[in-house]
């Protein structure tokens, strides 16, 4: 995956997450959670795809 993709998809799951911490409820906090993980893993490939 290139860079520009990882970044892409970064952005999109930080935006799902701004969503589901906005509804407050215990499950979609977890899923905010969950989405910031993969988000990190995200940028993490983009780091090293600059690299």
């Amino acid at each position: 995956m290139s860079k520009n993709e990882c970044v892409q998809r970064a952005r999109n799951l930080n935006q799902q997450a701004i969503g589901y911490r906005l509804s407050g409820t215990k499950r979609t906090l977890e899923w905010a959670a969950g989405a910031c993980k993969r988000r990190d893993e995200y940028m993490q490939q983009a780091r090293a795809a600059q690299a």
